[in-house]
């Protein structure tokens, strides 16, 4: 597997991080790149026309599924539609027709939300083993230092750093805002064991530059150290005010009664506008500047020969059947 240079995305960007520090203050954000108001009027069919071309054009560039939230803050960067929650809704009304009609394919967006809750069977013992061949994976940070995890606020963006993380067998966590204590204390649990085994645990957390989306990952870190006696270094990977500069990243304003933003000022900006494909290069950034390459590469050939093995045992079983 090679390894891209660190700070280099998939697109030859070079990205900023912050590493959190419980002193951290509040970050203010110039107020750049706010999309200007627009008159709300029924859209021409020329009109209609140029929307429906955007989100072609907005989907052939990406590799794999996007969610409409993502789509909707490309077309607002592009100031084909406004930025509210109403030309929100209208986009998923037109998508919705243009999905059944065909002209956007059914299967370029993906829906995080909602998900099948089941146990995976097998139609026979062949077919377990099969499965087996398939899909085995070796731990790969077994012969690593560090033990790495890409953390998320929203739902919105799970699969996309999920699908660039899983390549590297990290796991991606979820917090849906501020994380219950439950799951805190679970991953307390998982880091501790890590530790345990002589590594040093980091958390990549990719959310919203805004006063709540800053205090997520600090309050994060003062539970896993005042409630769970365990230090992690966690890192803001997304979204940065350097970023916002460099992407040219549209904002907005601070959400009213957000009691944390007192002392803020200048723009929001979420973390759902930035490209899929600008937040897998920084997820790998993360990702593969804790990873030693001769003790991985290493892993990974007793992987090949495992899988290769597992392979053998099920095409015995088959001769045998």
């Amino acid at each position: 597997m090679k390894m891209p240079a660190p700070g280099d995305t998939e697109r030859g960007h070079k990205t900023t991080m912050k590493t959190l520090s419980t002193k951290t203050g509040r970050k203010a954000t110039p107020a750049i790149n706010e999309t200007s108001p627009l008159k709300r009027v029924r859209r021409s069919e020329e009109q209609m026309d140029s929307l429906l071309e955007a989100i072609s054009t907005i989907i052939a560039g990406e590799e794999a599924q996007i969610t409409i939230r993502h789509l909707f803050y490309r077309l607002v960067g592009l100031r084909q539609i406004e930025k509210n929650e109403s030309a929100y809704k209208s986009l998923c009304a037109h998508l919705s027709k243009w999905r059944r009609s065909g002209e956007v394919a059914c299967d370029s967006f993906a829906d995080n939300t909602r998900w099948h809750l089941g146990r995976q069977t097998f139609d026979s013992l062949q077919d377990a083993l099969d499965n087996t061949a398939t899909c085995y994976r070796r731990n790969l940070w077994s012969s690593q230092d560090a033990y790495v995890e890409i953390w998320g606020e929203k739902d919105a963006i799970s699969g996309i750093l999920y699908s660039e993380a899983e390549t590297f067998g990290v796991k991606v966590f979820t917090c849906r805002g501020f994380a219950s204590l439950s799951s805190l204390y679970s991953a307390a649990n998982t880091f501790k064991a890590a530790v345990a085994n002589g590594k040093q645990v980091f958390i990549y957390f990719f959310g919203d530059h805004d006063p709540s989306g800053l205090a997520i990952d600090r309050a994060a870190v003062d539970s896993f150290r005042d409630d769970f006696g365990v230090e992690v270094t966690l890192t803001r990977a997304a979204v940065t005010p350097e970023q916002i500069t460099q992407h040219n990243l549209p904002t907005r304003p601070m959400k009213k009664g957000d009691k944390r933003g007192k002392d803020w000022t200048g723009g929001c900006v979420e973390v759902d506008t930035m490209p899929p494909a600008i937040l897998k290069g920084i997820v790998r950034d993360c990702i593969t500047r804790h990873i030693d390459s001769h003790a991985w590469n290493q892993t990974l050939e007793i992987e090949t020969q495992e899988r290769e093995t597992a392979r053998q045992v099920a095409n015995n079983m088959r001769r045998v059947a």
